[in-house]
């Protein structure tokens, strides 16, 4: 063999270990999502908030007010029911002052049937029958109970831990520290966690590991926000957004939100960008917590998306 073709065959088995290399160091994710047969998304509510829509949107009025739903979601998988956000605290149900100066600057809706154990009563389930918790962040109308869920597994970034106990000025306000505090295991414990916790240093999660249900880590609203892409075996694909998207028509008209809500704004244009490719591509939809004219058409449980 010359010496021309010894280089080249040299090169060659060079260039085929690397790539096994890399393949081996790096995990494939092309695999085929497969949603299993009898999934269910459903949508509840924790009530309303009252605020311009200014305070959401950049630019946007501020009279008159509007009222915003409070959306959060349970998935029903055959391996396990998901809570996707927990909604208002229901103690400010009986107790507004739970909620120092934002329940009168927000006016939320605080009647009993909004309490999320009610909620939950709507499709046969009670806290015990959540395995996972997700939360989008931890402000006070999204991870507000999470502490009724301590059988639960909560899935939440470590940054949004690090912002619910000690959140940097100006992010403070929407974070009550009690619900933040009920995720500490009692003084004098040897562990830190009050329940079980995934806690994800800037990762995504398959949860089942089927493509079905997919943690999303996307800085945007918060430091640690995180959607979820939950696939059905008869709808297809819907993102459920968290803040990150306030209303459809962000996605749909590229309107920025109101920065002072914003920790990063380039991250939640991104999410804007990565909802759009997911609708190009896979025939996606998305759900929001707080668009008012979207929630008002979405099914609502005991109603669900197959």
């Amino acid at each position: 063999m010359n010496r021309k073709w010894q280089l080249l065959l040299g090169a060659a088995a060079l260039w085929a270990g690397s790539a096994m290399t890399a393949s081996a160091q790096v995990p494939s994710t092309s695999y085929a999502p497969n949603p299993p047969a009898g999934m269910k998304l459903y949508a509840f509510s924790s009530g309303a908030l009252t605020i311009g829509k200014g305070v959401l949107q950049n630019f946007g009025p501020m009279d008159p007010p509007i009222k915003i739903p409070v959306g959060f979601y349970v998935v029903h998988h055959p391996k396990g029911n998901v809570l996707f956000d927990t909604g208002n605290n229901d103690k400010i149900i009986t107790d507004p002052s739970y909620w120092g100066p934002n329940f009168k600057a927000i006016m939320p809706v605080n009647t009993p049937d909004m309490a999320i154990d009610v909620q939950l009563r709507k499709i046969g389930l009670t806290p015990d029958d959540i395995k996972y918790v997700v939360v989008s962040h931890m402000h006070l109308d999204h991870g507000g109970n999470v502490g009724k869920f301590p059988n639960s597994t909560l899935i939440i970034q470590r940054d949004e831990i690090n912002m619910a106990f000690f959140p940097p000025e100006p992010y403070a306000g929407p974070y009550i520290p009690g619900d933040a505090y009920v995720l500490r295991a009692p003084t004098g414990s040897s562990k830190p966690n009050s329940m079980k916790m995934v806690i994800l240093e800037k990762q995504d999660m398959d949860i089942f590991g089927d493509g079905s249900v997919v943690v999303k880590s996307w800085q945007g609203h918060t430091a640690g926000s995180q959607m979820m892409l939950v696939r059905l075996p008869k709808t297809g694909p819907i993102i459920l957004t968290g803040d990150n998207v306030y209303f459809r028509e962000n996605v749909e008209k590229s309107l920025p939100p109101n920065l002072v809500l914003a920790y990063n704004p380039a991250g939640i244009m991104r999410a804007y960008e990565w909802i759009r490719f997911m609708m190009a591509t896979e025939h996606a939809d998305f759900f929001t917590a707080h668009d008012p004219d979207a929630f008002k058409a979405m099914k609502k449980a005991p109603a669900y998306y197959e």
